[in-house]
């Protein structure tokens, strides 16, 4: 019976390490996302402010 409950226990302390590495993955990707956009979104910018400049 101890060797069950140890085992439950175990599973569910590699379950939560899991959990908490994939968020800190979603975490990171997220962000990746929103500064590639940010950054797209300047350069954009930059782009139609050069074209005014030219005119």
């Amino acid at each position: 019976m101890n060797s069950i409950l140890n085992t439950i226990l175990l599973q569910t302390q590699v379950a939560t390490e899991q959990a908490t590495s994939l968020k800190f993955e979603v975490t990171v990707a997220v962000i990746a996302v929103i500064f590639i956009g940010i950054v797209g979104y300047l350069i954009s910018i930059d782009r139609k402010l050069s074209k005014l400049e030219n005119k």
